[in-house]
């Protein structure tokens, strides 16, 4: 084959430039040390790259994240740990405060160094880092823990992304650190009234009879004589001591036989169950029965049985009854209890009749006026001490009454005048005393009421009417002692009294004392706020209710079709009036479902739908119906199903606030009912806080609002009992799954401060816990803090794990990109090497072939 100039040349220039470009490629590599300069150089090297540097760039930013969050974690760590160790310390001067022998000024030194530690937990609580709260949750510049020690910010987790669909929460929120639940723990209640041995105590009234001791306060009556003469002294029972001990219920003396029997003794209680039931039980035990038989009783009522419990009930040995879930979790059970020689229908009957009672809770809780002719009694240990079981308070101020107060104030301008149907409220006109003098004589008087009568005039009445008495006012309890007598003689005096309008009718206008007055209880009132004692509790998730929950899902039964609740207050502008609902799943005979009905004081009745925000009249429960619709699109008849939800404590609270307002629907339609309720939220402002309901008057600080509400059940022993209780008279919580640090220690310090070692219902502050009660609670609150310390000790483990990892992943991906991308610098220097003596080959080669001619060919 002839080869031509033209061909030679054409080859060595294709030659010449790939070898060029194999050499720059080759140089290239070597000064950048990389494989590739450009996407052309090779797609795949160039892509796979791209994909490492990815990969490498999202692990780089999970090390930085997890850093940052690792620091954040870790402040909230050592913070944690600061809580700990300052809760220990609070421990440590609350074990010190439990010794019954310190002195009022150590008391209150100790109180002052536990106020210290609060505060310096509430800085803790308060810790920011590099400007956001640690405990705020999401809420980074709202300072979480207020100077009352109510938190401010929200329950949210901070989390960091830590990879594809990878989130981790680094941060413990304060809902759940300073007002969290605890599973693991159980409700724990106690009455809060000491009990001692009613022998030892009263030794006077004590009789022997063939080695048996009973009660007689009217022994010198029946020719007796006391067993001994020994001083009086208080003796713990125990749960073999006779249920005579804990009462003072009276044994029957038998003249026949110059013997004794038994006496009976009857309880009232009432109270929830752990699963949310409520139940309302009266019962007897005789006086010679255990109080451990009593503690069996309570025990089945909350659904104790052979086989299983569903609460431990104890005493104590101050005479308190504890009684504890045996379940975990739960925060619904509740307790109250009421004893009386007399088997009554109700505690009511015990107060109008002027029974002996004994009362095992005692709350301070001004008690609702609706009690008519009182009867006092001396059934206590002192024969010459009668008193009525009612309370007397001051209506402005809820106050006990003295002697300058108006009767007006005490016992208000009219009552309730039950013989009526409705009833109506009255003007009071006068009050009626009726009885028995000291000589046993009768009494039947009257004394004429206006505005300017006092209570001083009642005493004096009395004193004038009931021959050699003393009578006085002793915290808010009307005392006549006779003087005629020692007070283990027979009394012939008797006193009841008697509140009537100018047609002789009586009035219900007395109240209970404050150990009686279980449900029917007002809220309490501080400043413009108006709060209740009970939290309202969804059985079901047992968490705090909120406005969204429905009053069904509280309810202590299921089947409260039909359930009125009454509510008596006082309006804004201080009104006296009186209301009540009715909760219904079946529509009346007027088209009603659940509503809300005024009473004025001629007892006309005036009543309202309760409307959700579509305008439905509101049921019990979730209502469903199904209707046949026209499809205006497709002209074919369609099923739809609509569900009207039962009624909320939203709606509940909107009915508390068009009445204490005074903004009631114009005409029973939902638009009037959504303007009222609209209307009144200019004045008043309503809601939960923890489950418990609040009122809060916006126009003034120190409000006149005063409200009380029970179902229409309470005081009932029949077999129904009462569903709902929103302010009761009911057993102190010691402690329970629920925590609220702050404020539980204020409640801790606020006993030391008062040096009460155990809780005592006989002092001004009734309901605090104590010092011994606060100690098991600071455990429980050291403990919640240990958890969360843990889990942020486990977070920042985790935080740690995941940077160390990431890092280590980083290393690898480097590597793999290297083996892509990078240059193997011996192979790249002996290929050029190669392709350098190639070219310089081609370059001889090619000089030579252009040095030959044709001579060359012709030899």
């Amino acid at each position: 084959m002839r080869l031509t100039t033209n061909t030679l040349y054409s080859n060595f220039i294709y030659n010449q430039q790939n070898t060029l470009t194999d050499l720059n490629q080759v140089t290239n590599q070597l000064s950048s040390g990389m494989k590739i300069d450009k996407i052309y150089d090779d797609p795949t090297v160039f892509t796979n790259t791209l994909r490492l540097d990815e990969e490498g760039n999202s692990l780089k930013q999970v090390v930085q994240t997890s850093k940052s969050a690792q620091t954040f974690a870790n402040n909230t760590d050592t913070t944690l740990n600061d809580m700990t160790t300052t809760l220990s310390s609070f421990k440590t001067k609350l074990l010190q405060a439990a010794n019954a022998d310190n002195s009022e000024t150590s008391y209150e030194a100790m109180a002052e160094e536990l106020e210290g530690l609060k505060k310096h937990l509430q800085t803790l609580a308060n810790t920011s880092i590099d400007g956001k709260f640690l405990f705020s949750g999401t809420a980074f510049n709202t300072k979480p823990i207020g100077d009352d020690g109510s938190y401010n910010g929200n329950d949210k987790k901070i989390k960091a992304k830590l990879g594809s669909n990878v989130e981790v929460a680094y941060n413990i929120d304060g809902a759940s650190l300073f007002q969290g639940i605890d599973r693991d723990y159980s409700k724990h209640i106690s009455t809060n009234i000491q009990h001692f041995n009613a022998l030892k105590e009263n030794p006077k009234f004590v009789v022997e009879k063939d080695g048996k001791y009973y009660i007689d306060k009217n022994l010198k009556a029946h020719n007796q004589t006391a067993a001994s003469d020994d001083e009086p002294v208080k003796e713990s029972l125990s749960t073999d001591s006779e249920i005579r001990m804990l009462t003072g219920v009276d044994d029957i003396y038998n003249a026949a036989t110059d013997n004794y029997d038994d006496g009976t003794s009857y309880f009232y209680i009432n109270g929830r169950k752990p699963s949310g039931e409520t139940f309302s039980e009266k019962f007897s035990l005789s006086n010679s029965a255990k109080i451990d038989d009593l503690i069996n009783r309570i025990g089945q009522a909350f659904g104790n049985t052979p086989t299983s419990k569903a609460v431990d009930v104890s005493m104590n040995q101050f005479g308190e009854f504890e009684i504890k879930d045996t379940t975990t979790g739960k925060m619904v059970s509740d307790f109250s209890m009421i004893a009386s020689g007399v088997d009554e229908q109700s505690v009511d009957d015990i107060v109008k009749n002027g029974d002996y009672a004994v009362s095992f809770m005692k709350s301070n809780f001004p008690p609702q006026r609706d009690i008519a002719t009182p009867s006092a009694q001396n059934k206590g240990f002192d024969n010459r001490v009668f008193t009525l079981n009612s309370e007397f308070r001051t209506i402005d101020k809820e106050e006990f009454a003295l002697k300058t107060d108006t009767v007006f104030n005490v016992l208000g301008e009219k009552g309730l005048n039950k013989a009526n149907d409705p009833a109506t409220r009255d003007n009071l006109d006068h009050l009626k005393l009726t009885g028995t003098k000291t000589d046993g004589s009768a009494v039947n008087d009257t004394l004429n009421i206006d505005s300017s009568t006092t209570m001083d005039d009642l005493i004096q009445k009395i004193k004038d009417d009931y021959g050699d008495v003393d009578v006085y006012l002793e915290d808010g309890k009307l005392k006549i002692v006779d003087n005629t007598i020692d007070k283990d003689e027979t009394s012939k005096l008797s006193f009841t009294i008697d509140a009537q309008n100018n047609n002789n009718e009586s009035l219900s206008m007395f109240s209970r004392v404050d150990g009686l007055t279980n449900d029917k209880s007002k809220f309490d009132v501080n400043g413009r706020l108006v709060t209740s004692n009970v939290a309202q509790i969804d059985k079901n998730t047992q968490t705090y209710a909120t406005e969204d929950t429905r009053l069904i899902d509280v309810s202590g039964k299921d089947d409260i079709d039909g359930k009125k609740i009454d509510i008596n207050y006082t309006d804004k502008d201080g009104n006296i009036k009186r209301a009540y609902i009715t909760l219904r799943d079946t529509a009346d005979s007027n088209g009603h479902l659940s509503t809300f009905t005024t009473i004025a004081d001629d007892g006309s009745e005036t009543t309202y739908d309760i409307f959700d925000n579509e305008g439905n009249k509101t049921p019990i429960h979730d209502k469903t119906t199904v209707t046949q619709e026209l499809d205006p699109t497709t002209c074919e008849l369609c099923t739809k199903t609509h569900t009207t939800k039962g009624i909320t404590y939203k709606q509940l609270d909107d009915i508390v606030g068009m009445l204490t307002s005074g903004n009631l629907p114009a005409n029973n339609t939902s638009t009037d009912y959504n303007t009222a309720k609209n209307n009144s939220k200019e004045f008043v402002e309503v809601g939960l806080d923890n489950g418990k309901m609040y009122i809060n008057d916006k126009q003034n600080a120190n409000t006149k609002i005063q409200f009380e509400m029970h179902d229409n059940d309470t005081d009932s022993y029949d077999g129904s009992s009462p569903v709902f209780t929103f302010n009761s008279n009911n057993a102190i919580t010691i402690d329970e799954p629920k925590v609220d640090i702050f404020h539980q220690l204020d409640d801790i310090i606020q006993s030391v401060r008062e040096g009460r070692v155990r809780m005592d219902g006989d002092n001004d502050n009734p309901r605090d816990i104590g010092i011994q009660a606060g100690i098991e609670l600071i455990d429980h609150l050291y403990d919640h803090v240990i958890k969360k310390h843990t889990e942020i000790g486990a977070i920042s483990k985790s935080l740690q794990h995941t940077e160390e990892r990431n890092n280590m992943l980083s290393v690898h991906v480097e590597t793999l990109k290297s083996d892509v991308i990078d240059v193997d610098m011996a192979q790249a220097s002996m290929e050029l090497q190669k392709l350098t003596l190639n070219y310089q080959a081609m370059l001889s080669t090619i000089s030579k072939v252009n040095g030959l001619s044709l001579v060359n060919y012709m030899k």
